[in-house]
């Protein structure tokens, strides 16, 4: 069902953009885009290791943000996994399908993480650190909501 809204998506957005025409069928000359000096002394590639570099230099606790982060989702999935495995139904349509539930559960945190790496380079320490957090309080809840319900109602569904 996901695939199939997904293709649809794409494929209106494919059908909704402008066509292109190629230069030759609308006969005008092709231009060049060159830029000018001061652009070309302003633009930079960057410094290659630091970009590609996952240590920031920040501080203990923003680092340990990313593992709790981490180790919130794997719990969350580990314990919907235990709980649909004793009869437990998954309350969120959205991922009633286990391929799409283990998908969200890895991507989600990865583009969380590579955002709040951004975010903390940038100088928004305080944001980055607070999206971490929200994020691993969310999975924890979960989490925890989950083993309550398989510890305390055996066989009564999410």
């Amino acid at each position: 069902m996901v695939l199939r809204t997904f293709a649809t998506a794409m494929l209106v957005i494919g059908l909704s953009s402008p066509l292109i025409a190629d230069e030759e069928e609308t006969g005008a000359e092709p231009r060049t885009i060159e830029p000018t000096q001061s652009e070309l002394a302003q633009f930079s590639l960057g410094d290659r290791d630091r970009d590609l570099s996952a240590d920031t230099g920040g501080s203990v606790g923003f680092s340990a943000s990313a593992l709790s982060m981490f180790a919130a989702s794997a719990a969350d999935i580990a314990t919907t996994e235990w709980g649909l495995s004793q009869g437990f139904v998954e309350g969120n349509p959205v991922v009633a399908q286990r391929g799409v539930r283990i998908a969200t559960h890895i991507a989600a945190p990865i583009a969380v993480y590579w955002a709040t790496e951004r975010l903390h380079r940038s100088g928004k320490k305080k944001l980055a650190f607070f999206l971490r957090l929200s994020i691993m309080a969310a999975y924890s809840y979960a989490a925890i909501h989950n083993t309550r319900m398989i510890t305390t109602n055996p066989g009564a569904g999410f």
